[in-house]
């Protein structure tokens, strides 16, 4: 899922830590993921004309259909931290 929405346009980011969380080993097949403390996916819309106008609110819609699948997998697989 997150090779897609970066296929799509998208930057990975977020608050990364040096190694995956204990109990994972460093060779794991998700290592990268597993280190995320938090995850971001952004692209930038920019600044444009169309952002004074109702294509804005299409835009945005396009933008969140092409992060759902993501945000519905972390919502139903992550854990909230205590």
């Amino acid at each position: 899922m997150v090779e897609d929405v970066r296929k799509n346009g998208y930057d990975i980011s977020g608050d990364v830590m040096k190694r995956p969380p204990h109990g994972y080993p460093t060779d794991h097949s998700r290592t990268n993921l597993l280190r995320h403390r938090s995850l971001i996916a952004a692209r930038s819309l920019g600044c444009e004309e169309w952002l004074h106008t109702p294509e804005a609110v299409d835009r945005v819609l396009s933008a969140a259909a092409d992060l759902d699948a993501l945000l519905m997998w972390l919502v139903r697989h992550v854990k909230r931290a205590a």
